[in-house]
This record gives C-alpha cells, structure tokens and sequence, in this order.
C-alpha cells in the first residue's frame, strides 16, 4: 500500500521533508535555490546525478545540490521505503555562514553513521519538538555534511556583549516555542553566529539553554501547586509527555516524582 508524508511548517520555511513508502519515480529534473538530500530505509533505487548512475539501498545518502539534473526511480517496480529532505540554500549559508552556496562534492555518501544520524534528524523533523531544537538537530547534521563532504574549515567566533541581550529574551519569552529564526531577525546576528556564541558562552546549545530555562520555570509552578498538564501548558511544551521526557531529561525525575517529593 502506498503511503506518503510531507512536513511543511510556516515557522520553518526553509525545509520541505518527505516520506514515503511506494514504487513511484522521478524522471530527470532540478531544484532551483534548493539542496536536498535522500535515504532509503527499505529496498533500492536507482539514483542518477548528472551523467553518474547510482543503486541507492540502506546506509547511503543521495545529496544533490541545486540546480543539478538528477532523477530517482524504483527499481523494478518495487516498493522502497525512503527520507527526502529538501533545504533553501539560503538558509545553509546562513546557518555555515557562507557568502554563497558551497556544493557539497560527493553526489553519494556512504555512512551508516551518518545515515542514522539522518534518519534521527527525519523523525525528529516529524516529531512534537520545539522548533529550535528541531532546527538545531539538523544544523548539527548539516554541519557534518559539510566538515567531512565540502572543502570548507571550521570558523571561530569572537565574544560579544550581545549575549547578555539574547539570554534577556529567552528569560522574558521562555513560555513561548522560540525559532532560531526569530533570534535571528530580533538581534540581527547570523544563525552560526548565535550557535556558535552560546556553545562558548555556557558550554551548551542556545536550545539547550532555553529549554533549562523552561524546566527552571515549571519546578517553580510545580512548587505552587501548578498541576503537571497546567505546567506544561504554562512552559510551552506541546503536551504532558512532551513535557514529562524534557522534565525527565534534565532533572532525572519526573514531574511527578519531583512535585510528589520536593515540593513541601
């Protein structure tokens, strides 16, 4: 039976994400401005990059990049089960802090490391994540594409005074579900650099770092005897386990377990 998913949200414009599990093909084509990349979960596919032939199976990523000539069919007819991910270039070199669109060289990656790594970024793409944490799962990703797959060197970052500007807002906006975007526009600073900043300034990601600010939140509501799907709510989670594994994640107990044996 053919089945078909395809992420879109207006809060992450950049990406496109699709899965599917079916035997249909894609004659030759190109993606203007887009950079995408694809995996196979289950089966096989036949992958062409330009005039270069490819049988795509588990363990490989077929990466295009724009503006290129590729298709991708079934093979023999048969079902595959597999990830297309689809990116604004745009947002590549905003993220690597890139003056413009670098090709990744290789057209097939063959890395089940990377590979898992891409499934995981998928499902959390489809997944009830906060934003920023999904939009810094696949930065992560995206980083190591490029590190091991272009001819790029890692930059460094300098210190700023504006990082004290940054943690004012996510202190003022922690109930809210805050995109990298938003930071971004907010403080007129790269997303790289405000990756970057944080990861020197505290050792953490910016998302990790808001999402402390929401678990120091609800064990305040929790001690004033919030209930646990009120707290939730109240710190911007989408819903109670959505919450609780978050809670869980960086307490070591549950919501629970913490209003139950800490709060008097």
């Amino acid at each position: 039976m053919r089945k078909t998913k395809i992420y879109t949200d207006k809060n992450l414009p950049f990406l496109e994400l699709r899965y599917s599990f079916s035997n249909l093909s894609y004659k030759e084509h190109f993606h203007h401005d887009i950079f995408s990349i694809g995996a196979v979960i289950n089966g096989q596919r036949e992958y062409k990059n330009k005039n270069n032939k490819y049988i795509i199976s588990k363990n490989d990523l077929a990466i295009v990049n724009p503006n290129i000539i590729h298709s991708c069919n079934c093979k023999e007819l048969q079902n595959s089960e597999y990830y297309m991910l689809y990116l604004n270039k745009h947002w590549i070199c905003d993220v690597l802090d890139f003056k413009e669109f670098v090709n990744v060289k290789d057209e097939l990656i063959q890395n089940k490391e990377l590979f898992n790594e891409f499934i995981n970024v998928c499902e959390a793409i489809f997944s009830n994540m906060l934003y920023l944490e999904k939009e810094l799962i696949l930065i992560d990703f995206i980083t190591k594409i490029y590190e091991n797959h272009s001819n790029i060197k890692p930059l460094k970052i300098k210190n700023s005074t504006k990082i004290d500007n940054l943690v004012k807002f996510l202190e003022q906006n922690v109930k809210k579900d805050i995109t990298l975007e938003e930071l971004s526009k907010k403080f007129d600073l790269s997303k790289f650099y405000i990756i970057k900043l944080f990861k020197k300034e505290f050792g953490i990601s910016v998302y990790s770092f808001f999402l402390n600010l929401k678990i120091e939140l609800a064990k305040k509501l929790l001690k004033q005897n919030y209930t646990i799907v009120e707290v939730a709510l109240e710190c911007g989670f989408y819903d109670q386990s959505h919450f609780h594994r978050n809670f869980l994640k960086i307490t070591a107990s549950t919501p629970k377990e913490y209003k139950d044996n800490f709060v008097q």
